[in-house]
């Protein structure tokens, strides 16, 4: 049985239609979720990028022990059990913290492919300084930020790297997911004969900052003669929060994120196609999950984008666990990345030391329902959250 873990970043919960989102398109994620276990209950437990990792590699609660630093790469990790078991271990990402700043995250897997140009990537520099094509200067952000470039990299010194990386950029298939999935969905064809590997695809996207092709933000953005280009300055926090934005200004930074998650549906639903061409599809079992969620202005006064505490908009993620001839249906068993390594670990057959506070889910989901009960009272995720649902859902 090959496995693959699909992380995507900054990916709420709510808006995938498979959880009763109506407005958002999302029509890959929710033909995965038609034939996964959906887990209702999945929150983030360390927060936020590179601690969520740690969680899901370690297969241990970090935080507040593994603050934001380096993997411990002599501890066990889930690529080196599945390794242990005979699978060979691919890691696909254009995440730039997985291997910024030397965090060791391609270390425990036999190969490792990044896919450049994402967010604080710093990958290129240039003096080619111009707007990309589906860049312009919008009035409704006047008066927040000078337009033009030379503002933008005052205000922004990470967009430097994003700029020159994908300066070219003209095509669909040049944005940062098509990229990816792409280059995921190249490895499915190149090992469409192996039954044992374990691909870790890891896609920063939707993360900000929220740029999306213009049919994508015509799809949320509806005002009479929009052309659906941005504004960069809207990615500001500084601009993006202020609070004397005007209402058609916040509704058009809402659409971004929307569009953003669309984006990344548009080029999942490749890898998915490509592993039924495959025909992989038949001997590949998929959990796909999120390591945060983030604000979209749900509450008055609360900023676009993640911040701390995190409360629900935050913490609640999407968690599906895809197994060919496992069953599929709804879970309200509490999971949380931690869970990942064993869940996968049983899928590959592989050992789970006896370090690890981390459950197979799909035990819970498979039991009977006295069991499921006093599974889920076992583990250590309850106990967490629900002596924090005050604070986080209050």
């Amino acid at each position: 049985m090959n496995i693959v873990i699909l992380i995507i970043d900054t990916l709420r919960y709510d808006y995938l239609g498979a959880n009763g989102n109506r407005s958002v398109h999302t029509p890959n994620l929710d033909r995965l979720a038609a034939r996964s276990w959906n887990f209702d209950r999945a929150f983030a437990a360390s927060f936020p990028t590179i601690p969520h990792r740690t969680d899901v590699m370690l297969g241990r609660y970090g935080a507040p022990f593994h603050p934001w630093k380096p993997l411990d790469v002599d501890k066990p990790s889930i690529p080196r059990a599945l390794a242990d078991a005979g699978y060979c271990t691919q890691l696909i990402h254009d995440t730039p913290h997985l291997v910024n700043g030397g965090h060791s995250f391609d270390y425990p897997f036999h190969y490792w492919m990044p896919v450049r140009g994402a967010e604080v990537d710093r990958a290129w520099i240039t003096d080619d300084w111009s707007y990309f094509d589906n860049w312009c200067d919008d009035p409704l952000f006047d008066g927040f930020l000078e337009p033009g470039m030379d503002s933008l990299r005052q205000a922004w010194p990470g967009l430097t790297g994003y700029v020159g990386t994908n300066r070219h950029r003209k095509r669909d298939e040049d944005w940062n997911a098509a990229q990816l999935f792409l280059t995921a969905s190249r490895f499915l064809r190149d090992n469409k004969s192996r039954d044992s590997f374990f691909l870790w695809v890891d896609c920063f996207d939707p993360h900000e900052p929220w740029d999306a092709p213009p049919e994508l933000m015509r799809l949320y953005d509806t005002t009479p003669g929009y052309d659906g280009r941005l504004d960069p300055r809207s990615f500001i926090p500084k601009v993006r929060n202020s609070p004397e934005l005007s209402p058609a200004a916040v509704a058009r930074i809402k659409a971004t994120y929307a569009a953003k998650v669309s984006l990344v549906d548009k080029w999942l639903g490749i890898f998915l196609d490509t592993l039924d061409e495959t025909g992989l599809a038949k001997n590949t079992a998929i959990l796909l999950t999120a390591d945060h969620g983030t604000n979209v202005g749900d509450r008055p006064g609360q900023p676009f984008g993640k911040s701390g505490p995190p409360r629900a908009n935050e913490s609640h993620v999407p968690f599906l666990v895809h197994v060919p001839d496992g069953g599929s249906g709804r879970s309200d068993a509490i999971v949380q990345p931690q869970d990942v390594f064993a869940t996968l670990a049983a899928i590959g057959g592989a050992a789970v030391p006896d370090t690890l506070e981390s459950h197979d889910v799909l035990k819970i989901v498979q039991a009977g329902a006295e069991e499921r009960r006093e599974i889920a009272l076992a583990g250590a995720a309850v106990g967490v959250w629900r002596g924090a649902e005050q604070v986080l859902f209050s």
